[in-house]
């Protein structure tokens, strides 16, 4: 199966790492099957790309998560699967232990909250262990799963505890019972999903980005000329680093980008960090830098400011995000790194310095 095509718009989160470390964790048998499940399930592979499912709410460590049940929904899609309705009531399984009970009791649940697809889908993980039920429209079980770090698809990566990857082991299992695989998505198509993760996405309407590729190439072609005042970079989301500045300008200055400088003042922007859409997260970052640098007019020709979250002792919980505004406050770069993109992949930042490395590397692609 291919890797999932997951694009900047649809990263889920960076922040959610260790999603309920302190919850009860309850340890479920697995359900054989039955003749008549293989019938049923062999059945809806046949349908393919076609078939119709349902994705009820999605439980995170026991509580509903709305974004993702989102996202199983988007990267089920953008494997090829067409007809993807969003359930809205939570199925609630209860004290049920077994796989066989709780299968039962979400038969049952379907037949009192009907649906309006051929399948429904419940899902629910934690930080070691995740769990997958998909049941036809009369209730009756079509498959489950089981999976923890030590399967081997959990394993591939490394056994990491970060949501978005635990989302993304979980479609890896659900695709192929639905027939889909690298020719399906090849063919796939935006659909619903895709518009509700842009809505969510926080991405400005065409107008205010269109201008973004000319004004990097002016940066580009003024070269050493141009002046960049770098402010204190933020982490966490609620602390500036005041040393991230200088050094920032000096590997700048040595890879001879432009005449980078130190901002005079730091500035703790208040963009939240709370928004599991870490794309959000980018552009309110962005509007508020943007509105902040009208405000505040400098003399060099453009300004940086970076926001970083990393951990230590695991390069992919983290994140290096910056903007680059010209001296009107105009967007001139946006620019947003996690574990999911190949120069983040190559530095793994588990510090400060790291991200400033990595900033520098992405600042080189937009100027060179």
């Amino acid at each position: 199966m291919s890797k999932l095509p997951l694009s900047p718009k649809v990263i889920l989160v960076s922040l959610v790492t260790v999603f309920c470390l302190g919850c009860e964790q309850q340890d479920l048998p697995t359900l054989g099957v039955s003749a008549e499940q293989r019938v049923r399930l062999d059945r809806m592979k046949a349908s393919g790309p076609n078939a119709s499912l349902t994705i009820l709410p999605a439980r995170v460590a026991g509580n509903p998560f709305d974004r993702v049940t989102e996202a199983i929904g988007l990267l089920l899609e953008q494997q090829g699967l067409k007809n993807i309705e969003l359930g809205k009531t939570p199925f609630d399984p209860g004290n049920n232990k077994w796989v066989e009970q709780m299968s039962a009791a979400l038969g049952e649940f379907v037949n009192q909250n009907p649906i309006t697809t051929e399948y429904a889908l419940y899902e629910d993980l934690y930080p070691n262990r995740m769990r997958a039920i998909i049941v036809d429209a009369s209730g009756d079980l079509v498959w489950n799963v089981r999976l923890t770090p030590k399967d081997k698809v959990w394993k591939k990566r490394g056994g990491s505890q970060d949501l978005m990857v635990c989302v993304e082991i979980l479609v890896q299992s659900l695709a192929p019972q639905f027939g889909l695989n690298e020719e399906t998505a090849k063919a796939a198509k935006p659909g619903k999903m895709a518009r509700i993760m842009d809505e969510r996405s926080g991405i400005p309407p065409e107008e205010e980005t269109a201008a973004l590729p000319e004004r990097q190439k002016i940066m580009k072609e003024m070269g050493q000329k141009a002046t960049l005042m770098i402010f204190a970079s933020r982490i966490g989301g609620t602390t500036v680093d005041t040393a991230s500045a200088g050094n920032l300008v000096k590997i700048i200055n040595a890879a001879g980008l432009c005449r980078a400088v130190s901002a005079e003042q730091t500035v703790l922007l208040k963009a939240p960090l709370e928004d599991p859409n870490e794309m959000k997260k980018l552009w309110d970052l962005a509007r508020e830098f943007r509105d902040y640098v009208k405000q505040n007019p400098s003399d060099a020709d453009y300004v940086l400011y970076a926001d970083y979250v990393f951990t230590p002792d695991n390069w992919e919980w983290g994140m290096v995000h910056f903007v680059v505004c010209d001296r009107t406050g105009e967007w001139v770069i946006v620019d947003m790194q996690n574990s999911h993109q190949p120069d983040y992949q190559s530095i793994k930042p588990t510090s400060r310095e790291g991200c400033d490395q990595l900033l520098v590397k992405r600042l080189e692609d937009y100027l060179r």
